[in-house]
């Protein structure tokens, strides 16, 4: 199924919506994946009245949009690059929202030709392109250069003596918001944990993930059950001219969302979407041919033995025309000879 081969993250990199797969995208294969979110609520609101006096409050419909835009690159078997982009991040201040944050990562494979698990490491640096930090309804950002490190595992059951097309992927990492903290130390630290399922059904790729976003050192101000967690279901299909759509659909699990005199008090609450519609695109572009070196030996191989038939192909055509000449000369000798 093609699809398989163009699971790209909503940030970029192999894998379901946000959990990463620990394999890479194909060598030599480019990936360009734009994404759109939605989110939307009715909120209380301040009427303002003369003297700039607060007057009473109103019910308003507040609205999130996203767009995110990817590029993965496979640089082998065993390397993947990938860079995440925001073009447009809704602030809930200005009419139109401006770009968020960058993100470079790196994904290394290590390889097993065969077996139940496969294993990657996943480097990630974040840039603050973004000209404001923290807002509502994202994941917690700051105004400062960040970098995280991820462990990627999968369960992929196609391989195992059940036969079964169902591949699990268990991520686990740590986040640093600021990397001119303390490493493992600062309140602002986060550990990301992932679990993702998924399974195809003729052309369509289903899969289902658990995420949590979790403060590591400060669990006297926020509560587990106020970090971010998620549930996220989201399907794949092979659209027109190759592209690969997605859907997909988050579900904030957790505590209650903190009044806005907690998320004033406490800087590590978070005003986090209750839910959000994801919409994605992958298309794939072949730049350039990569082989390993059995691959090449392989081919190398492969090229001798073809030698080979065609040098026997070419004396048994050399055998047919002899043969075919001797016959001729037979015959000729036969119609020259005299009857008596």
């Amino acid at each position: 199924m093609a699809s398989c081969l163009a699971q790209v993250t909503l940030h970029g990199g192999k894998g379901q919506l946000r959990v990463w797969d620990a394999e890479p995208v194909p060598a030599g294969h480019l990936y360009l994946s734009p994404f759109y979110s939605f989110y939307a609520e009715k909120a209380d609101a301040h009427v303002i009245g003369d003297k700039t006096a607060i007057i009473g409050t109103k019910r308003e419909l507040l609205e999130d949009h996203s767009v995110h835009l990817n590029f993965t690159i496979g640089l082998s078997h065993v390397f993947e690059l990938l860079l995440h982009a925001v073009p447009y991040q809704d602030n809930q201040r200005d009419l139109w929202g401006p770009i968020g944050d960058t993100q470079i990562g790196v994904k290394v494979h290590i390889p097993k030709k065969t077996g139940l698990m496969q294993y990657g490491l996943l480097g990630l640096v974040r840039i603050p392109t973004a000209p404001r930090h923290n807002i509502p309804y994202e994941s917690f950002s700051m105004d400062a250069y960040g970098w995280g490190l991820t462990g990627l595992v999968n369960f992929d059951l196609k391989n195992s003596t059940l036969q079964v097309p169902l591949k699990f992927c268990l991520n686990v990492g740590y986040r640093d918001h600021n990397w001119h903290d303390q490493f493992f130390r600062s309140r602002y630290d986060q550990l990301f944990c992932g679990l993702a399922l998924k399974f195809p059904i003729r052309t369509f790729l289903f899969y289902s993930e658990l995420t949590s976003e979790i403060f590591i050192n400060n669990s006297e101000y926020i509560s587990f059950s106020q970090n971010f967690h998620r549930f996220s279901q989201g399907f794949r299909f092979v659209g027109f001219n190759d592209f690969i759509f997605d859907i997909a659909c988050d579900i904030r699990l957790g505590a209650p969302p903190p009044t806005a005199y907690e998320y004033k008090e406490n800087p590590y609450l978070k005003a986090y979407a209750d839910w959000k519609i994801i919409l994605g695109a992958s298309y794939r572009i072949h730049l350039f041919t990569y082989r390993t070196e059995e691959e090449k030996a392989r081919l190398q191989q492969s090229k001798q033995e073809q030698k080979k038939l065609d040098e026997i192909r070419q004396q048994r055509e050399k055998v047919l025309k002899d043969l075919e000449e001797l016959r001729k000369q037979v015959e000729k000798e036969k119609e020259e000879k005299p009857p008596f």
